[in-house]
């Protein structure tokens, strides 16, 4: 058998302009659903008292566990006062983060988030 060399060419323009992508009609369907469902749904935000019945468990937790912030500060790498503006309220808890505390401090998710599921201190925006 003999090896014959082919020239293959390549099946890709070697044009660097990208094509135009546009929407087919399914996704423009989807797209104005969700836009017309976005505008009649209620906006929610958590009302003071949820925020509040939020940090209060987290510190709660902290100490039931009997953690000082310091101790959850090298667990989380972060500094004490990081901790306490946590506790407070006063900075953004990030998911990451809180997974750590909770199993740290041995609570169920719902521990913390029982002020969430209580309609009576929901408060709808408009």
């Amino acid at each position: 058998m003999s090896a014959e060399l082919v020239s293959m060419a390549s099946p890709y323009t070697k044009s660097r302009k990208r094509p135009i992508l546009r929407p087919s009609n399914t996704q423009k369907v989807a797209n104005s659903e969700v836009t017309m469902f976005a505008s009649i749904l209620p906006q929610w935000k958590v009302s003071k008292k949820e925020k509040e019945f939020f940090y209060r468990a987290l510190k709660t937790a902290r100490k039931d566990a009997g953690f000082t912030q310091a101790e959850v500060a090298k667990k989380l790498k972060r500094s004490r006062s990081h901790i306490s503006k946590l506790e407070l309220g006063q900075r953004r808890l990030f998911m990451d983060e809180f997974l750590v505390l909770y199993r740290l401090y041995g609570k169920p998710t719902i521990y913390f988030y029982s002020a969430f599921i209580k309609s009576d201190l929901v408060e709808r925006t408009d």
